[in-house]
Parts: C-alpha cells; sequence; structure tokens
C-alpha cells in the first residue's frame, strides 16, 4: 500500500517528528558539543539529511516517500543502535576502570543513552513498522491463460491450464506419471 493511501495524520506526524528529530540531532552535534570529531559530525549530518528528506517528502506526499522514508528509517535505526550500544558500553568501562570517579561519567552517558533512544531508535522502528513491507509486484497472468479464458463461450468455465481430472480424482494420465527409468518387473 502506497503511502498516499495510509492514514493522513500519521503521515504528517511522521514528516513532522522526522523534520524536529534532523533539526535536534544537527544542533545538538555542531551548536552544544564543544569538540569536533568526524565521526559524530559525519553521523549527524547522515542522519540530519536522510530525515530532514523524509519528513520534507512525507509532508508534501511526494511520490518518493515510501522507498526514501524506508531507506532513511533504516539507516538512522542502525546508526542509532550503533550508538546507544557505544554509549552503554562506555557507561559500564568508565564506570568499571575508574570505579567512584567514573561512576559521574558513567551517569552522564546513561543518561544520553536515555535521550538517544527514543529518536534514533523508536521512532525509525516505529516508522518501518507504519510503512510495512516491501510491496511485491503484482503477478503477470500468462498471455494463453488470458487469451484462452477470452476466446471459451459465453457459459464456460475459464480454463486454467491444468489437464482434467480422471474418474480417480487423478490428473490426466500423461501429467501423473513421471518421466525416467522404467521399474524393473513382471511384463
Amino acid at each position: 500500500m502506497a503511502i498516499e493511501t495510509k492514514d493522513r495524520r500519521a503521515r504528517i506526524g511522521f514528516g513532522i517528528a522526522n523534520l524536529a528529530v534532523a533539526a535536534f540531532v544537527v544542533v545538538g552535534v555542531f551548536r552544544f558539543l564543544p569538540t569536533r570529531w568526524w565521526v559524530v559530525d559525519t553521523g549527524a549530518v547522515v542522519v540530519g539529511l536522510l530525515l530532514g528528506s523524509s519528513g520534507v517528502a512525507l509532508l508534501a506526499k511526494a511520490s518518493i516517500a515510501e522507498p526514501l522514508t524506508r531507506a532513511a528509517s533504516a539507516a538512522v535505526l542502525a546508526i542509532g543502535l550503533a550508538l546507544f550500544a557505544a554509549l552503554v558500553t562506555t557507561a559500564g568501562w568508565i564506570g568499571g576502570v575508574y570505579g567512584q570517579v567514573g561512576a559521574n561519567g558513567a551517569i552522564i552517558f546513561g543518561l544520553v543513552a536515555a535521550l538517544v533512544l527514543p529518536y534514533v531508535v523508536v521512532l525509525p522502528a516505529v516508522e518501518l513498522a507504519w510503512i510495512g513491507p516491501r510491496g511485491t509486484p503484482a503477478r503477470a497472468t500468462p498471455a494463453s491463460a488470458t487469451a484462452s479464458a477470452s476466446t471459451s463461450s459465453p457459459g464456460a468455465e475459464p480454463s486454467s491450464g491444468v489437464a482434467p481430472a480422471s474418474r480417480d480424482g487423478q490428473a490426466g494420465a500423461a501429467a501423473s506419471k513421471p518421466r525416467g527409468k522404467k521399474k524393473k518387473g513382471r511384463r
């Protein structure tokens, strides 16, 4: 099902949420972090661009909104899970190595992990669930089946392309016998 046919309120809500999270991530990293590190800066730019473009596409009801939102949510979910794991692992390491002094640092890392979790893990996961699985293209019926169905007599049932069953319920003799080696036995 296309995004255009889904609930309008959910589409607008996810669009606004994507734009807000993109702005929070970019402002939070580039305004409030005191030092620059290329890994954090690159992740913030990627998350900001993906969620921002997805938010605009959802609000504009663009035809590219569904694949863009699916790709953005998957990428942000992967980045968010990696960030959350790094924060929690670092908090545990600092608390374990530095004892009581490291406990304060571990608390800060734990709070940052708790703040990151809903925006870059839960939101993309909920969006992926909302979009649903990728649609499979409809199977085309073979030309011979449509041609035989259209040429049959008005009262007849359309042909299914399967050999008619005999009285004992098996399909035609040629269709039911496997080809290959003959059995040895009486003649």
